[in-house]
């Protein structure tokens, strides 16, 4: 999946589309279990081949080096995350519903791409130049995106509304550390969770 320089995908012939995107998600799941568990310093081109059980032309018939797989992990997964919330906007009314599409928006992407979520957590400063530059921006769009919905909760001051939108992606992203969808709360109820928490405090009778 050769890019050009403003880091956008060069499409396959239409004829083989469907096999293309096929063979292409199954090397981004590959990379994103071995970059996860390994870490991007640690992880190898060839390994990925070995996940993935594709040759290591193969590989390189879609992406020209590992930095371009980690763009595209990266690329991948926020803008799957910002495309998905406006539409989990679009049928929300209220401030609070709103929130609520937030957060179980970013669990139910986690749940379903653990080892993509990890990634993208961890690997941000691993990226350099146009690939740093191009998953920035997605970043600082999904960012203002959630900004945007908890000032309609807040009604606040900016900096009331900046610090409680890093808190919360603080924990949202930390929530893989811990959870297990197999043991712990459905993806509904730790949504409800954090969102009673962040609207109301732990003991929203206690003032500070």
């Amino acid at each position: 999946m050769a890019t050009d320089s403003s880091g956008t995908e060069s499409k396959p012939p239409v004829r083989h589309h469907d096999n293309y995107e096929k063979r292409l998600s199954l090397i981004l799941k590959a990379a994103s279990k071995i970059i996860a568990r390994d870490g991007f310093a640690g992880a190898s081109v060839r390994d990925v081949a070995a996940k993935g059980k594709i040759g290591l032309s193969g590989i390189y018939y879609y992406f020209e080096s590992k930095d371009e797989l980690l763009y595209a992990i990266q690329r991948h997964s926020f803008s799957t995350l910002v495309s998905l919330l406006k539409e989990r906007l679009e049928t929300c009314y209220s401030p609070e519903d709103k929130l609520k599409a937030v957060i179980d928006n970013h669990f139910q992407f986690f749940v379903k791409n653990r080892d993509e979520f990890r990634v993208c957590v961890h690997e941000m400063e691993s990226l350099s130049g146009k690939y740093y530059k191009t998953v920035l921006k997605i970043r600082q769009e999904y960012f203002q995106l959630v900004r945007g919905v908890i000032d309609e909760v807040l009604r606040g001051s900016k900096d009331e509304t900046d610090l409680t939108a890093l808190f919360l992606f603080g924990s949202l992203n930390w929530v893989y550390m811990w959870y297990d969808p197999e043991k712990n709360y459905d993806v509904d109820k730790l949504s409800s969770q954090y969102l009673r928490v962040l609207l109301n405090g732990i003991n929203k009778s206690q003032e500070l």
